[in-house]
């Protein structure tokens, strides 16, 4: 039965989890990080091995395990998976698109193992997770995204497409590497690029009509003009902006449901102005906009950004995707600054009076101490989010936070963390992860069957609807996400409110959330032999 060999997964698993027990007893602090990447990889590799072999059982394993699996085959082990991809790799799922075959894409897709995929996660490796441009081992993370997809949101594996594009790489250790399996050329820019990415759409949708996009780790610059050029064009979507963007927004409504504080009336700081922060800043000028029906100049006033260069101001040249964000001089001119081209978090904080304050820079311990001093002088509660990825990138622990605002600060990671007492109570910090949003959207998202789009209403709406999944006893212990085990569930309504707002938007049918339920995929056996009752 399923059920004795996931047992036998177990016990082989758990073999691992002894070795990792007796290294854990090693006394060197310093080796430990490396011991604990190298055991996590292990179990990546097992793991990867069982799903060529038997999806099914992988499957059935990774969702009864599922606390302690995510970590292994997603962020963060699966960075350093992409890292290794030429060098590990003994087997290949998923499509491969390059400059030497793009103008056969039609021909490949014909000749993919599955016949009517639903979903294709799509990469083109440049802006993989917090470690950029690592090539062709990015086809890793459109891989374990589609798990994700498959274990959240029942979404069938035979309708899954994991899909990198090739496009070469800037990536000098890559380009030296005679093993490197990808294609040996610097990165299509300009034109060049453009028409690729022109050419794979045209033939993803000739081949699979209803096929949704989802884009996954483009660069920035890449990451905003795809998904404005295409999102009205083809189904699709961009979870690094538009899936965290409503996470972060489900996080800050439950964070204030313990300040006992409105969204309204709060200041935002985002220390990171890529795809996930402007996202994040988008997502909440969204909210204020149609649920407090805030004038513009209202809410942009309310979200101060900052980039390697200190605040975003028009007093410089910013990418496009910045704009709406950047600030004039009549903004800061009575701020005490030391540099007016360079205006610095502290200082930011400080003179903005700034009560929320989220981290997606990939820059490690940039929330110091004295930075998160700064935000309690200006509130009673903070909201401090350090989410960026992996867990060495943080801008801070939730230990560092804790101790520095002396309990204060209302707090959750991008990365998972372990727990920790604080003042003799244990201490669980919420993961804002992506999880919570994106099987959802993807789901309603592939169950509608006529053409459509993911409209921007839906990231709003499904945020709300993530904050209220989250349980109130969650809640009072300063966790402001819901359980991960709870996922089926959550992204049911995920799903369910992504297809009612794509609904209302353009006139297409409705499912019941029974329904929804219904369409969700469970790894088990079917018998193959009917039986037959004796007559």
């Amino acid at each position: 039965s399923i059920e004795k060999q996931i047992e036998k997964i177990n016990q082989r698993y758990e073999r691992i989890g002894m070795i990792f027990n007796i290294l854990k007893s090693i006394n060197s602090t310093q080796q430990m990080p490396i011991l604990k990447k190298t055991i996590d990889i292990s179990r990546f590799n097992f793991l990867r091995d069982l799903h060529d072999r038997n999806e099914i059982l992988f499957y059935a394993f990774c969702y009864a395990n599922l606390e302690k699996i995510l970590p292994i085959i997603y962020t963060p082990t699966v960075g350093e998976a992409v890292r290794r991809f030429s060098r590990d790799s003994a087997r290949f799922r998923g499509i491969f698109l390059s400059p030497n075959n793009i103008d056969k894409v039609e021909k490949i897709f014909s000749h993919f193992r599955f016949k009517k995929p639903t979903i294709a996660v799509v990469t083109d490796n440049q802006g993989i997770l917090g470690i950029g441009d690592q090539g062709v081992g990015g086809i890793d993370i459109s891989i374990g995204k589609l798990s994700l997809y498959v274990l959240g949101a029942g979404i069938r594996p035979w309708e899954t497409l994991p899909l990198t594009l090739d496009v070469g790489t800037d990536n000098s250790q890559d380009l030296n590497d005679p093993y490197y399996l990808g294609y040996k050329s610097g990165r299509l820019t300009g034109e060049e690029y453009d028409s690729f990415i022109e050419k794979f759409v045209k033939g993803i949708t000739k081949k699979y009509p209803n096929i949704l996009i989802q884009w996954e780790d483009f660069s920035r610059q890449n990451a905003f003009t795809i998904l404005d050029r295409y999102r009205y064009k083809v189904l699709s979507f961009n979870d690094d902006i538009q899936g965290t963007g409503s996470v972060v927004l489900a996080g800050i409504i439950n964070g204030l449901k313990i300040s006992n504080e409105d969204l309204k009336d709060q200041r935002f700081v985002i220390y990171g102005a890529g795809a996930a922060g402007i996202g994040i800043a988008r997502r909440i000028a969204a909210c204020l906009r149609s649920k407090y029906n805030l004038s513009e100049s209202k809410i942009y006033e309310k979200i101060a950004i900052l980039d390697s260069k200190g605040l975003v101001t028009d007093q410089r040249k910013v990418a496009n995707y910045k704009k709406p964000f950047s600030k004039d001089k009549n903004f800061f001119k009575n701020w005490d600054v030391e540099d007016v081209s360079n205006i610095k978090l502290a200082e930011v904080i400080k003179n903005f009076n700034a009560t929320v304050l989220i981290g997606t820079s990939g820059q490690k311990k940039h929330f110091t101490n004295e930075i998160i001093k700064l935000m309690c002088n200006n509130t009673d509660r903070p909201l401090i989010f350090p989410l960026s990825n992996p867990t060495f990138n943080s801008e801070a622990t939730p230990q560092e936070i804790y101790k520095a605002s002396k309990g204060k600060a209302i707090v959750a990671t991008g990365s998972p963390f372990e727990p920790f007492n604080y003042n003799g109570k244990k201490i669980i910090v919420g993961q804002g992860n992506n999880f919570f949003i994106f099987p959802g959207v993807g789901l309603g998202a592939i169950l509608i069957k006529e053409s459509c789009y993911i409209n921007d209403e839906v990231f709003t709406e499904v945020a709300i609807t993530l904050s209220n999944m989250t349980p109130d006893s969650n809640i009072k212990k300063g966790i402001i996400y819901p359980n991960v085990v709870d996922i089926r569930k959550i992204s049911a309504a995920v799903a369910h409110t992504t297809i009612k707002s794509i609904s209302e938007k353009q006139g297409t049918e409705e499912l019941s959330l029974q329904e929804i339920k219904s369409k969700m995929w469970k790894p088990q056996y079917h018998p193959i032999i009917k039986k037959h009752s004796n007559t």
